[in-house]
């Protein structure tokens, strides 16, 4: 199915600025959105408990858009990895998923929060910093 925009969240208050950005978005152009929460975690127990609060944050962001009259569709990708090689893993594994994401539903723009700091940019959160660099869509990110 295709969206015009793809909202990454994961609850924190940057990612809750994106979301009403993205909503504001959506209702003004009447375009259609979907959101993704993406729980990575190095043990399947911790997976689950991810998983159950990724549940949570998209059921209040599908809830905020019924408020502001804005159809958002869920995405909840959950992601064991027993081994991260490295710093930075966690991240680029959150990336992945939300940029596989974004070309699976044909997306216009993604729409992130800025949350997080790297050595790089401290204005940019690594997550927001790898989407940046490797989407092939717009990428908006809320401050």
């Amino acid at each position: 199915m295709r969206y015009e925009i793809l909202l990454a969240t994961d609850g924190t208050e940057h990612a809750r600025k994106a979301e009403i950005a993205a909503m504001k978005i959506a209702k003004s152009y009447g375009i259609r959105m979907v959101a993704i929460y993406v729980a990575v975690a190095r043990r399947d127990s911790e997976r689950e408990e991810l998983v159950a609060r990724g549940e949570e944050v998209l059921e209040k962001v599908v809830e905020t858009g019924a408020i502001m009259g804005v159809e958002v569709h869920k995405i909840l990708v959950g992601v064991s990895m027993q081994r991260m090689q490295k710093r930075g893993d966690h991240a680029e594994t959150i990336a992945h998923a939300i940029l596989d994401a974004a070309e699976k539903c044909r997306v216009h723009t993604i729409v992130m929060g800025s949350e997080g700091e790297t050595e790089i940019d401290p204005e940019l959160g690594s997550v927001a910093q790898a989407v940046v660099r490797k989407a092939r869509c717009t990428v908006l990110v809320a401050r």
